[in-house]
Order: structure tokens, then C-alpha cells, then sequence
């Protein structure tokens, strides 16, 4: 090895100090990487400011609700040019304003990168848990003040010394001294959080997560449990009791064997060359590879896409041309789309379709590309789904939404910000 600082005379010239060399840098890197962050939510905070006081950039309406608009308006455009989440930009804006409001001491480590945004956001959180009703006597606002005060206190020393593992563990228990409500008003509250989860982890599987009381969870786990148990009795089972309560509750669920199983659609897109096995039928053709696909999420294997096929018994068939994609045109003289026209954008887009937004095109709104109060016509080809956040964006925010030739949506920002499509595939039609 190399000798390394040969104006040290003092120093030993070995791995480890080459690795405790290392090491140092990863901290101060680790320090910029936090101050970065900081600063970052800061800037956020700082152009939302920005729109709340000027609300006529975003907004089209001068009306009381202008500011709310503004707001909606910067997140939007912010979401856009970091290429992140609404949601995620918003988070980041509550953050930095409750941490600049009420947790100087802990935000002034953050801004010099001595604590993470992630000890800052478990930190807001906590706030919320010991703030004062919304008709607190003066007594009540003072106890918030206090309980503020010391959660400001002690988790900027903890971030200065303990792991996040510690840090968020003394916050649990400090709050549990602050909070005013009892243990069951707690509870009550943290009940309204109630939730369903969808984690997409691909190979065409899917965590689906219920936040729920726990007296509900064990209640529902003993019983798949025990019906799991049961069935494994059975000789000819060669399932694992783990995937028997998982294929339980997936057909509890989706209402298997009941009068509701059948009200609830998932569109999927089935080439018949993988149900006829022509696939590769005529290789002088250059045609492209037949895929199945879960429409909005994506791709699933063959093998699923014919067992799907068998299970439900009856399709509808929609032909393309497997190179072109044929564009359907349905005159119509209501403003409302019909159902078929529905099915058709959501087989056409799958997800929302507006530049990098994956909001299911099934949940989306159907929005004309001429607004019907214009003039516009109920057209296949003047019709785009856009997600309830997209749709209210496009109409009441100053972002002009522009389909291209393809239908996919570019949206350009009242700060000139342009949205560019996705270097990916197509959509699937």
C-alpha cells in the first residue's frame, strides 16, 4: 500500500487509518446530505409563501378561495419540477413550516445538518399529538406552549447524540407524559386513521394493508388462521398454511362465492397470441413481443392471464392492429361519456393521463380536451382521463393541460415548467 499523508510523522500508515479516513468523509458527507434536505424543505416552504401572497400567478379566480388555489397551484408545479408526489411536496411543506414555528431548537440542527429530516418529521408528528382543541381555554394553550417547548428541547439534544432508533423511542415516551387525552381518547383518535394500503412490489404481487384496531387484526388473523388450519388436514393439500390464509382473505376479500363477487372490475388486456400459443407463429413478422397486462399497474405472466381467462368464463373482445393502434371514434351529442367509451380510455391510458402521474385511469375523471361548455364534443379522440387532482388543476389553476398526438397530456406551468412523456413503452393500445 501507498503511504498516505506523508507530511503526518505521527500518524500511522495503515487500513485503519485509511478507513477511519474514509469514515470521516461518509460523516461530513452524511452532514451536507442533511443541511441539503433542510434547506430543501425550506425552499419548498419559501415558494409556497411566495404563491399565498401573490395567488393571481396560480390561481384564476380572485374569490376567497384564490389562496387555497395558489397553494394547490405552487405544490403542483413544485411536484412537477422535482419529479415527486403532490403528496410528498406537501408533506416536505408541513414539515418545515410546523418545524420553523415550533421546534427552532431542532431546526436550527437540521438547517446545520446535525439532524435529519426524517428525526424533524417524527418530531412535527408529535406536535400534533399534544396540541390543544380547537376551543382551548387559555390554561390548555399554555400546556401546549409547554409541551412544545420541551419536546423543541429535548429532541435537539437527542439528535445530536442518540440513533434514530433511540430518538424516536424517547419521543414515544415523552409524548405519553405531554399528551392531555387519556389512553382511550387516544385510541379514538388514532381509530379515525383507519386505512387500506396497496404496496405494489412487482412480479405481480401486491401487499394489501389494513390499518385497523388491534382487537379487529388478531380477531381476523385467528380466523384465517384457524380456517387454514382445517384445510390443511386435507391429504391433498400441498399448500403452506401461509399461503392458505393468504389465499383466504384475498377471496374473502374480492367476495369469492358471494352476490357482490362479481361488482367489482379490474380491466386486463389479454394478446390472443398468448391464449392460442401463435405467438411466435410467424417469425418473418416483426411484430411486437404479446404481453398480458393488468391495465394501470402493469405486466403479468402468461400463466395468470389464462387463469384468469378460465376463471371468469366470458370477455369482451377489443381488436387492435398489433402495430398500429387503432384509434375508436364515438360520435356524441350528451357531455357525459358512455360506459364503453369509459372502458376504452382505461384500456387505452391504464393510468392517469398526464405526464408521470400513476393514478388509475378507473379512478380517474373523464376530461374533455375542448371543455364542453366550449364547444367541445363528446369525441373518443377529445377525451382523456385525468385523476380528480389533475381535473380540478386543469380547470380552476392557471397549468394548461395539452394532449399530444399520442394522447398523452403536457402540462406547462404558469412558471413556464414543461412537462416531458415517459422514455418508456407506449401505453398498451
Amino acid at each position: 500500500m501507498e503511504p498516505w499523508f506523508d507530511d503526518v510523522d505521527d500518524r500511522p500508515r495503515d487500513a485503519a487509518f485509511v478507513v477511519e479516513s474514509v469514515l470521516v468523509d461518509l460523516q461530513c458527507a452524511d452532514i451536507d446530505l442533511n443541511r441539503h434536505a433542510a434547506s430543501r424543505a425550506a425552499r419548498i416552504a419559501d415558494a409556497v409563501a411566495l404563491a399565498r401572497r401573490n395567488p393571481e400567478l396560480y390561481a384564476l379566480s380572485t374569490d376567497v378561495d384564490a389562496v387555497d388555489l395558489a397553494e394547490r397551484g405552487a405544490i403542483f408545479d413544485i411536484a412537477l419540477r422535482l419529479k415527486s408526489s403532490e403528496d410528498y411536496v406537501r408533506g416536505q411543506l408541513h414539515v418545515a413550516e410546523q418545524a420553523q414555528a415550533h421546534l427552532p431548537m431542532l431546526w436550527r440542527n437540521a438547517r446545520d445538518g446535525f439532524a435529519s429530516m426524517y428525526l424533524v418529521s417524527h418530531a412535527v408528528g408529535a406536535l400534533l399529538k399534544v396540541r390543544a382543541p380547537a376551543a382551548a381555554s387559555k390554561a390548555e394553550r399554555e400546556a401546549e406552549r409547554e409541551a412544545f417547548r420541551r419536546i423543541d428541547e429535548a429532541t435537539a439534544e437527542w439528535s445530536l447524540t442518540c440513533t434514530p432508533q433511540l430518538f424516536l423511542q424517547r419521543l414515544r415516551r415523552l409524548v405519553d407524559k405531554l399528551m392531555p387525552e387519556s389512553p382511550s381518547g387516544r385510541h379514538a383518535k388514532a381509530v379515525r386513521d383507519r386505512r387500506v394500503v396497496l404496496d405494489h412490489r412487482g412480479e405481480g404481487m401486491t401487499w394489501f394493508g389494513l390499518l385497523i384496531s388491534t382487537e379487529e387484526a388478531v380477531a381476523a388473523y385467528q380466523r384465517a388462521d384457524e380456517s387454514a388450519k382445517k384445510l390443511q388436514q386435507d391429504p391433498n393439500e400441498c399448500r403452506t398454511r401461509a399461503q392458505i390464509r393468504a389465499d383466504l382473505c384475498s377471496e374473502w376479500l374480492r367476495g369469492i362465492g358471494t352476490s357482490t363477487a362479481v361488482q367489482t372490475k379490474v380491466f386486463i388486456t389479454i394478446p390472443v397470441q398468448l391464449l392460442s400459443g401463435d405467438a411466435d407463429a410467424d417469425a418473418n413478422v416483426a411484430l411486437p413481443e404479446p404481453q398480458a397486462e393488468l391495465v394501470g399497474h402493469g405486466p403479468i405472466d402468461p400463466l395468470t392471464a389464462k387463469q384468469i381467462l378460465l376463471d371468469i368464463g366470458a370477455f369482451r373482445r377489443v381488436i387492435v392492429d398489433p402495430i398500429d393502434s387503432v384509434i375508436l371514434d364515438m360520435e356524441r351529442r350528451s357531455r357525459r361519456a358512455t360506459p364503453a367509451q369509459k372502458n376504452w380510455l382505461i384500456l387505452q391510458h391504464g393510468t392517469c393521463a398526464r405526464d408521470g402521474c400513476t393514478r388509475l385511469a378507473q379512478q380517474s375523471d373523464i376530461d374533455h380536451e375542448i371543455p364542453w361548455s366550449q364547444g367541445g364534443k363528446t369525441n373518443i379522440d377529445e377525451l382523456r382521463p385525468l385523476c380528480p387532482r389533475d381535473h380540478v388543476n386543469r380547470h380552476l389553476t392557471r397549468a394548461v393541460y395539452r394532449s399530444r398526438p399520442d394522447r398523452t397530456v403536457e402540462v406547462t406551468t404558469p412558471t413556464g415548467h414543461r412537462t416531458r412523456p415517459p422514455t418508456s413503452a407506449a401505453p398498451p393500445f
